[in-house]
């Protein structure tokens, strides 16, 4: 499982977060080809290498015409799912948008849905968010773990005056996160950085096993010499406890019998993509005779809310019932092997720190089949060959 940390001790903006990631790994190019599926226009990204205090990152300038034209939460998530983008990424932007629309609803007063978005609602922040969302599925990330969240202090500029900092909508969308403020004398995390670690569910307070496997730096806009303006990032492969005894996880279910067959596997493959352990459907029988299914979701404990609210948008059910369970799992690692037909991952199962059994991640198998014109059996009879 791969967890992205979140270190913050000069908060975290959406530019911060977009250099981070390229300096952790992220190609610019890859970023940049997903970011132009956008129907957006007459906006610039770059990078670059920047310092703050002595201290080396990427640093990320996003430029675009200034805009006087307000958007609501509803006409930015229709340019996101209009947007030929991975599901995952789609996911994720929705949701970080949703959480920024809810908190400054709460705000003015105002149901999500009719919120009209100022800085929020120009064309840099939805390439940072939606850029975010593009940098997580690219590196693969399961979830997010964040550090001690420095606020800053002062005051800032926005569309409705001047305001201290943090502004409102921050702070709302910061609860139950640990943060620190007055590090700084600006605008350390702003709503859109609050918003992606908000949007995201990211947890904190919780110790992490893992192999870091890779770090990155993003350079922040402003210098200066209270902090260095810089963000830091890690990556980590977690491994569960040795014992092999995992945290309680939770099963969500949802009776399913007025939606059609490919909707309902649509709907399981996005769930498995926002990160849910498992999915699985079971065919029932309802009232009046009809014929339908039991949509069942393993998931993390601190996972249920996202993942209900996933189940209530996207499907036709009214109501979800979840339970919590114990589970013991074995400890797992994945291993990339370069062979003469291409590269392939090898998932390998341990018992007291041994190994018990391997399989072929099958979409790797599945590419290779392709690559090659073979079956699926005739590239893993191969493998096996070749001793992988």
């Amino acid at each position: 499982m791969k967890t992205l940390h979140y270190n913050c001790p000069a908060g975290i903006s959406g530019d911060m977060n977009l250099g981070a990631m390229v300096d952790l790994g992220v190609d610019p190019q890859d970023l940049l080809s997903h970011l132009k599926m956008l129907p957006l226009t007459d906006w610039e990204i770059s990078f670059a290498r920047d310092q703050r205090q002595g201290v080396s990152g990427t640093r990320c300038d996003v430029t675009c015409p200034d805009e006087h034209h307000h958007r609501t939460f509803a006409d930015i998530r229709r340019i996101i799912e209009e947007a030929p983008l991975p599901g995952p990424v789609i996911v994720d932007a929705v949701e970080v948008f949703r959480v920024l629309a809810e908190a400054e609803g709460k705000v003015h007063g105002k149901p999500p849905e009719a919120v009209h978005f100022h800085e929020v609602g120009a064309v840099d922040s939805i390439i940072d968010i939606v850029g975010a969302a593009i940098c997580w599925h690219l590196l693969g990330v399961d979830r997010i773990a964040l550090g001690t969240l420095e606020l800053g202090g002062g005051t800032v500029q926005c569309a409705h005056g001047r305001m201290p900092v943090p502004a409102p909508a921050t702070t709302r969308l910061v609860e139950n996160m640990p943060v620190s403020m007055g590090g700084v004398p600006y605008e350390a995390t702003t709503p859109t950085g609050a918003a992606l670690m908000a949007g995201k569910q990211a947890l904190s307070g919780q110790a992490l096993h893992g192999r870091p496997v890779a770090t990155g730096v993003g350079i922040g806009q402003k210098d200066s010499p209270a902090a260095a303006n810089v963000l830091y990032v890690s990556l980590l492969e977690e491994t569960v406890s040795p014992a092999g005894v995992d945290k309680p996880v939770l099963e969500l279910a949802a009776n399913l019998d007025d939606m059609p067959p490919e909707q309902v596997a649509f709907l399981a493959e996005m769930l498995l993509e926002a990160g849910a352990l498992d999915v699985w459907q079971v065919p029932a029988t309802f009232k009046k005779g009809r014929l339908g299914c039991v949509l069942h979701l393993l998931i993390r404990a601190d996972d249920r809310d996202r993942m209900t609210g996933l189940l209530f948008r996207n499907s036709t059910t009214l109501g979800v019932r979840w339970k919590e369970w114990n589970r013991s799992v074995l400890e797992r690692t994945i291993e990339e092997k370069q062979t003469p037909l291409g590269a392939v991952r090898v998932k390998t199962a341990l018992l007291d720190g041994k190994p018990l059994r391997s399989k072929f991640e099958y979409e790797d198998l599945a590419r290779l089949a392709r690559e090659h014109d073979l079956s699926i059996q005739e590239i893993e009879q191969e493998l096996r060959r070749q001793d992988v």
